[in-house]
Parts: C-alpha cells; structure tokens; sequence
C-alpha cells in the first residue's frame, strides 16, 4: 500500500475531537504490530557492530544528543522520550520535529545524501490530519512508517506542499540507508504518541512537543 492510501484509509472529516478514532487507533495498533517484524532489519538487533565499527562512529554525535545549533532537545519523560522542535513557524518545526526523531535513531551528522537512495525512499512523503495536532502525528508516523520499511534516514527533510486548511503536507527528504557499520545505534522509536502533544504558536515561533515510544 502506498503513502496515498495509507492517508485516505486513516482519516476521516474534520472534527473537534482530539486523538484519533476508535478505527483509526486499532490501524495504528495494527500498524505497530506489523511494523515489530521489520524493525530489527535496522534496529541493529541482528547486525553485529565490531571494534573498528564503534572507532568510526565515535566521531559522530551521540544519537538522542541535540547537535550545537540545532533547534530542537530531547526531554525527560517516564519511559519514553519528549521531543521539542521549534522554528520560526509550523513549517519549519514540524521539519525540525523529524530531525529530532531520527536523531534519536542515529546520528544525523554520520548521514550522508545518496541521491539515488533519496530519490528512491525519501520523495513525496504525505500526510493529512483532520486538526493540527493530528497533522504532526500523521507527519510523524508517515517518516517512521517509511523507515521501517525502507531504513532510509533523512539528514534533512523539506516540505514540498502545505495546506492549513485541509491539514495536508507533502514532503520530501535527503539521506541514505541506516547502516550500523558506519551509523551510529541510537534508539527504537516504534511510534508515535498523543501524550503530552502541544503546538504553541506566537509571533514569529512555533513550539511542538511530541512523545515518541522507544
């Protein structure tokens, strides 16, 4: 199934609810549970890391660590991890929002761009909510979905299309294949959570928090 069905399967009119659907969160259980079966192809659990392996990736940032300058952080919370993206507006928080995600993974400055792998795995990433917070989980979700499929990890991610009205968006993203022989091992995100989700917008800012289940 592909990114467009995936989106119209998921989401229904809009509505004031918050969180998703009865329907919509047995799809994502579902999701979840298929998911499990591919993540260890690029968790690491069945690729061996050897002496010279860890010298390599020593020369990069600790994943789950904010590089200088980066305009995200990576938060405390009881068994899963909080993470906060800001920028100068929704856009380029929710771009942020990705990076911090699979920074947790990796580390994003051990990621090269592989034009023929970006193209392959990392264009027209699409996602629809029916409410704003709806859209950073399905933003979310559709990234991590892709890795778990794909194993592609994006250094950078750009938003090709945005609506505000209908809580769509498009994106595409630049990076390579996770390879722990030369990435390395963070942590397993597996999803995306509601808890403790907030979008705070003020002139000129926008602040996302998001739990991810690791």
């Amino acid at each position: 199934m592909n990114s467009e069905e995936r989106i119209d399967a998921q989401c229904t009119k809009p509505t004031k609810r918050r969180g998703p659907s009865a329907e919509n969160q047995r799809q994502i259980d579902d999701a979840i549970a298929a998911r499990s079966l591919k993540i260890s192809a690029y968790s690491g659990a069945s690729i061996p890391i050897n002496e010279s392996d860890n010298d390599t990736c020593a020369q990069y940032d600790e994943p789950g660590t904010a590089p200088p300058n980066a305009q995200y952080e990576y938060l405390n919370h009881p068994a899963d991890i909080l993470l906060h993206a800001w920028g100068d507006n929704f856009i380029s928080s929710l771009r942020n929002l990705a990076c911090a995600m699979f920074g947790c993974i990796t580390s994003l400055s051990s990621v090269s761009t592989d034009a023929h792998q970006s193209e392959e795995f990392g264009r027209n990433i699409a996602a629809r909510g029916h409410d704003t917070r709806s859209l950073v989980y399905a933003f979310l979700d559709e990234w991590l979905f892709n890795f778990h499929e794909t194993g592609f990890i994006p250094k950078d991610i750009d938003i090709i299309d945005y609506d505000p009205h209908t809580f769509m968006i498009s994106s595409k993203g630049t990076g390579e294949v996770l390879d722990l022989t030369r990435h390395p091992r963070g942590m397993e995100v597996k999803a995306i959570t509601y808890s403790a989700m907030k979008v705070k917008e003020t002139d000129g800012r926008c602040d996302v928090y998001v739990v991810v289940d690791i």
